[in-house]
Order: structure tokens, then C-alpha cells, then sequence
């Protein structure tokens, strides 16, 4: 593995950040890096890694199904190959989103893979992170998003609503209306207002967990492969939970249709 590739973010990044909620950088790991990755990203698809716990599935489709994958999803992949946690990548965002989330103190690391297939790779639709997450805290975190193929908005580079995140979670719902789908959707959104964000490969963005994002469907010849880490600080216990019934409508669903993992 190369040596540490040193990064640094500017005051300007960081207040740029702060005001629009997400933050675009051409460089967070290496050309060698990446080669290595991507040898690892395609195992981790060509085998479904971590399927039989529930950490494998179709993003865009109902859980269980039998068609094709159109926006393949890998959970945690560093927990069976711990090797990922001394990337480069994985080193330099740690220590960048402790810089974006003014944090002294040790930033929790989770990630995940989503890919989308040459051609008919499904978009991810517009939403906020946090509409998934646990709604008994406040969180204190942001995603880093980095392309392991050069991405523009044809292949489903980030898209971003600038300082949506300085609002409150809005409502959601399961693509296509099902709650069999974990990818959520919201209507609350103007796209006409998106920041499309294109990267070469080995490029990042870090966005807010409320800020709106989207991707577009994959239409080119070339596969889409982006990893992510979820870097947060330490969670606020809330008074009330929020109120986020779309996440009970999915337990119900998967309680209903027999269907157990870990991660619900």
C-alpha cells in the first residue's frame, strides 16, 4: 500500500461546507489506491458479500427479488475485509470529516458500496441521509462519496440542493411506494435549484446527513462504483423520537413478509 497522501481542507472549504451543506474535493486517496479497490469492490459485487445477513441487496427493488440488481447495494464492507480501515481513503476522510464536523474527539467510521450497472443503473432519488437513521438522537455526521470511475451526471455523479441541510428532516416515502424497498424518496424538492458534482476517479464529495442529494441513472457503457463512509461524532439522545413512519411501514413489511437482518 502507498504512503499517506497528505490533504489538508482551506478555511474556505470548510465555511463553504458549513453554508451550502456539501463540499467537492478532486483528490482524497491515490491512482494506486484505487486500482486496488476497485479489485476489492468487484469481489465484494461478484460474490454478494454479506447477503445471507442482509447486507446485500437492490437498493431500488423490493427486497427479495429475483430480477436483475439495478442499484446493488454492499453494507459494511470493512467488516469482512478489515484491511479497507487502513486505506488512504478511509484515513483521509476520518480525519477530514473531524475538520468539517469541528470534532476533537475519535469520529465513528461505517460504509457501504453502491453500484450502478453500464446502462440500466437505476438512480438514487432525492432524499437526506438522516431519513434512515435512528430517529431516538440527533446525529452529528456527514457521508464521504467517492467514485471509483471518473463520474459525471450521465453516469450518476453526486447532485446536491445547496443549504438544504440547514432545514429540518422532510418527508419520505419507499420508491415506488413499497415498503419493501429500503431506498427512500421525497417529493420536497425543487431539482431545478441541484449542484451536479463531477469527479475523477479517486475524487470525493462530503455532504451534511440532512442535505438533499441525488444521482442519476447510469446511461453510459462504463460501470458507476462509488464506496462511502459515514463518518459521525457523538449522537444526542432526543426527548420524543422524530417521527419518521416510514421506517416502521419497512419493519412491518419485512416482519410480515418473514424477511430478518441485522441491520433494521
Amino acid at each position: 500500500m502507498a504512503e499517506m497522501l497528505n490533504i489538508d481542507l482551506t478555511d474556505e472549504q470548510k465555511y463553504f461546507y458549513r453554508q451550502n451543506g456539501f463540499l467537492s474535493i478532486p483528490r482524497i486517496t491515490t491512482g494506486e489506491e484505487i486500482d486496488w479497490l476497485k479489485t476489492i469492490y468487484d469481489k465484494v459485487f461478484a460474490d454478494r458479500t454479506g447477503e445471507e445477513k442482509g447486507f446485500f441487496y437492490d437498493l431500488a427493488g423490493p427486497r427479495g427479488h429475483d430480477g436483475r440488481n439495478e442499484l446493488p447495494q454492499a453494507l459494511g464492507p470493512d467488516i469482512s475485509i478489515p484491511e479497507l480501515r487502513e486505506s488512504i481513503y478511509y484515513k483521509n476522510a476520518k480525519r477530514l470529516s473531524s475538520q468539517l464536523l469541528t470534532l476533537d474527539q475519535e469520529v465513528h467510521v461505517g460504509g457501504h458500496m453502491i453500484y450502478k450497472p453500464a446502462k440500466y443503473g437505476a438512480e438514487t432519488p432525492w432524499h437526506q441521509d438522516e431519513a434512515y437513521w435512528d430517529p431516538e438522537v440527533f446525529s452529528n455526521g456527514l457521508s464521504v462519496w467517492m467514485p471509483l470511475d471518473s463520474v459525471m451526471k450521465e453516469s450518476g455523479c453526486m447532485q446536491f440542493i445547496p443549504g438544504s441541510h440547514k432545514g429540518d428532516v422532510k418527508w419520505h416515502r419507499h420508491i415506488d411506494d413499497n415498503p419493501l424497498v429500503h431506498g427512500l424518496v421525497t417529493d420536497d424538492v425543487d431539482p431545478s435549484e441541484a449542484i451536479a458534482c463531477p469527479l475523477p476517479a479517486g475524487g470525493a464529495t462530503f455532504h451534511h446527513t440532512r442535505t438533499l442529494h441525488y444521482t442519476a441513472p447510469n446511461t453510459t457503457d462504463n460501470p458507476r462504483r462509488a464506496y462511502i463512509l459515514v463518518c459521525s461524532g457523538p449522537e444526542e439522545k432526543r426527548d420524543k423520537p422524530a417521527y419518521r413512519p416510514w421506517q416502521d411501514e419497512e419493519r412491518q413489511a419485512m416482519k410480515a413478509a418473514k424477511i430478518d437482518v441485522e441491520y433494521l
